[in-house]
């Protein structure tokens, strides 16, 4: 068997972060009583901007988790605490655990065979608060959270946690299974990790990413990660 390790990026390869953000969100957005049909998608904007932030390095977790809450308030011009709506919200995206379709299944069959580690970045009450309400817990051998870490993807260091924690598995013999080139396939290629991409849209990668597979399906993961 080619691999000893595989490793699994959670939000958007495993777990439905736009309906678990959805639904968080629109329990804030009804809270605060806003009504615009477009407001999650302003949301959705103003946080993939700061974690976009997050991942050059230019803000923490800490700041990022008050950050896109300010400028959400800010834009429909709210007064209130974004420190607390922020919190609001991070109890709320914790307790939806749902899954995209395939993913239990996939990750059944790979870790009958072979170790599986999640590594995501994340704010680890939110992670391990919907990892623990969904069936995939008990086939996940590591689970490696930015949050805890104190570093986040594509920093490979990431990568390096969870091959120690699966026993010590070496790079070459580990595969790191996402959606993200700029956080899931750049971690692999610095870790010196195969790197299989998830993209069910379809996108055409830049030549600088070395991917070594690419599915459209995440229930082609064991084709992959089993041979």
């Amino acid at each position: 068997m080619r691999y000893d390790a595989i490793l699994l990026d959670a939000d958007d390869t495993l777990f439905d972060f736009r309906g678990a953000e959805k639904n968080a969100i629109g329990e804030i957005i009804r809270g605060l009583g806003i009504v615009d049909e477009t407001a999650p998608q302003v949301y959705h904007r103003l946080n993939k901007a700061c974690w976009e932030a997050f991942e050059r390095g230019e803000v923490t977790q800490a700041e990022l988790r008050v950050r896109r809450f300010r400028d959400f308030l800010h834009y429909y011009k709210i007064e209130a605490d974004p420190q607390e709506v922020g919190e609001a919200y991070t109890e709320a995206l914790a307790r939806q655990g749902m899954l995209l379709p395939g993913a239990l299944e996939a990750v059944q069959a790979v870790a009958a065979r072979l170790p599986v580690a999640v590594v995501t970045n994340g704010i680890s009450s939110v992670q391990r608060g919907r990892m623990a309400r969904s069936p995939l817990q008990k086939y996940v051998s590591a689970f490696i959270i930015s949050g805890e870490m104190g570093f986040q993807k594509p920093d490979p260091r990431m990568l390096f946690a969870a091959l120690e924690a699966l026993n010590g598995v070496e790079p070459g013999r580990a595969l790191m299974v996402g959606d993200s080139l700029t956080s899931d396939m750049l971690a692999a290629n610095r870790a010196g990790v195969d790197a299989c991409w998830f993209n069910p849209e379809g996108k055409v990668a830049p030549a600088e990413y070395r991917i070594r597979y690419e599915i459209d399906d995440i229930r082609r993961l064991p084709d992959v990660a089993l041979q």
